[in-house]
């Protein structure tokens, strides 16, 4: 007898188990290694960018000092200017701006100083170095450390509003500022205060003001100026008066 023919199977697992991997994989896997590799060059770009950004301010920043520090040598030997890399530039008007114990007026030759100092001042902040990254000119006020913190912190801040105060061309001085310059430091000065928390070895040394020239960061201006909703002009301000005078 003869047996039944038996036909041999066929597996399918040859056509659904390709030993090589199709075309469209491949492209697939090539384009995402390159994707890959384009977000790791961007990023390696922006770092690259960021810290040439990064070094074109500190040398800059650098050339403003050194420009401030020239002028005042020449004209306003008095004015101390302190830099340290990647901080603000102080000017130390202690020398000539040095109030009396719990006062905060300035003397007529203080007020004389001022008014010939600042508009200098302006005047080289104007310069390509300062201009590019300065952000605006705090005044701080301090005080030595008799009394009790809140009243000092007040004085400091009335030491500082002194210093804007007798810029205004209301109060007696053979010195007078022009508008320009007015508007300038209408719209960079900002007034501060800050108690007896300061470092001078003596009372009298800290009884003074510092202009502190503040800088933006890297893209930090751009930043700023792009999330502000609502922009205040303040181009029809005059310069006005301190009370007092």
């Amino acid at each position: 007898m003869f047996s039944p023919f038996r036909r041999r199977s066929v597996t399918k697992e040859t056509a659904e188990k390709p030993f090589w991997i199709s075309y469209a994989d491949l492209m697939t896997a090539c384009m995402t290694l390159f994707l890959v590799v384009m977000v790791v060059e961007i990023f390696s770009l922006e770092n690259q960018y960021s810290t040439k950004e990064t070094q074109i301010r500190s040398e800059l920043i650098q050339t403003c000092f050194n420009e401030l520090n020239n002028a005042a040598k020449k004209s306003f030997p008095e004015a101390i200017i302190e830099y340290k890399p990647s901080d603000n530039i102080n000017v130390d008007l202690g020398a000539v701006v040095n109030f009396v114990k719990r006062d905060y007026h300035i003397s007529t030759e203080g007020i004389d100083f001022l008014r010939s100092y600042i508009p200098s001042l302006i005047k080289s902040t104007k310069s390509p170095a300062c201009s590019k990254y300065l952000r605006r000119i705090i005044v701080e006020g301090y005080t030595d450390t008799d009394g009790n913190y809140l009243p000092n912190l007040q004085l400091s801040q009335r030491r500082s509003s002194e210093v804007v105060c007798s810029l205004s061309n209301d109060i007696k001085s053979n010195i007078v500022i022009n508008t320009e310059d007015l508007n300038a430091i209408r719209d960079l000065f900002l007034v501060g205060g800050f108690s007896f928390n300061s470092y001078k070895p003596s009372k009298a040394e800290n009884r003074r003001v510092v202009l502190k020239l503040e800088f933006w960061q890297v893209h930090e201006k751009e930043r700023f100026l792009s999330e502000v909703k609502y922009k205040i002009d303040i181009s029809n301000k005059e310069f006005g008066k301190c009370p007092q005078y």
